[in-house]
């Protein structure tokens, strides 16, 4: 029992260090920060007998259009069937002049809730259950609708859809 209460007391504590960090303390005139909401229900593993559970994903971000740059929380069930979190930093770059739409995201961060001998996909890990993980993507954004396909390391592909607002 006392190691679930400290599990959620530092997932408590890394959420607020985040939200703390992610908001802008003297916005300037201009700066302009959107929030972007998605989610996922479809994961494709190159091995699905190994995957417990329905998949599942929500995240949020909160964006700076200006520079690309993102900061957000992602809640999901991982493939072994764990609640798993995954607060993160990312920055998202538009390779393109002739598809705007088009983006690359790379985002990186740390993860809570691989558990046991699940824990040892992650090559820098520490504690229960936590590590660091870089998750990129692809995707493609028109006005306020956004497709994305992350990239989960070498075991599988998530599916997302996300909508920004201010």
């Amino acid at each position: 029992m006392t190691k679930i209460i400290l599990t959620i007391c530092r997932s408590l504590w890394l959420t607020a260090v985040f939200a703390l960090a992610a908001a802008p303390v003297h916005a300037d005139e201009g700066t302009e920060w959107n929030w972007y909401l998605q989610a996922g229900g479809y994961t494709h593993f190159s091995d699905d007998e190994d995957y417990e559970g329905p998949p599942w994903f929500v995240g949020v971000e909160y964006q700076k259009p200006e520079n690309s740059t993102m900061f957000g929380l992602s809640l999901f069930n991982n493939s072994f069937g764990d609640f798993t979190q995954y607060i993160y930093y990312g920055k998202s770059f538009h390779p393109s002049k002739k598809y705007p739409d088009f983006r690359i995201k790379l985002t990186g961060g740390f993860v809570h809730g691989y558990k046991g001998e699940n824990q040892k996909i992650f090559p820098i890990r520490w504690g229960d259950a936590w590590g660091l993980a870089i998750v990129p993507s692809v995707g493609y954004q028109r006005d306020r609708w956004g497709f994305d396909v992350a990239i989960l390391s070498a075991s599988g592909l998530l599916f997302l859809a996300g909508y920004e607002f201010d």
